[in-house]
């Protein structure tokens, strides 16, 4: 059980710092043409589109606040993952 719980706080932990070098390349121009970028957008759009359509009526102008919501929420899961399992 223990490897187990190890193995689901590493894979967040991945899952985080995907989200955020996806995060990152999205501040410069020409990167999301990338074939880099798109595979990180297609790791991490599975969890990104269910809290754009969530919170994406509160979120308006040109900063999108979901990469944020989807590490906050990752890192409960994760302190979840390790206090119960």
């Amino acid at each position: 059980m223990e490897v187990l719980k190890i193995a689901l706080i590493k894979l967040i932990d991945i899952i985080i710092w995907v989200v955020i070098a996806k995060s990152i390349l999205s501040w410069f121009p020409g990167t999301q043409d990338s074939k880099f970028y798109r595979i990180l957008d297609d790791f991490t759009s599975p969890i990104e589109i269910p809290v754009r359509k969530i919170f994406g009526r509160f979120m308006t102008g040109p900063l999108d606040f979901t990469p944020m919501v989807v590490i906050i929420v990752l890192m409960i899961i994760s302190r979840l993952v390790y206090m119960f399992l």
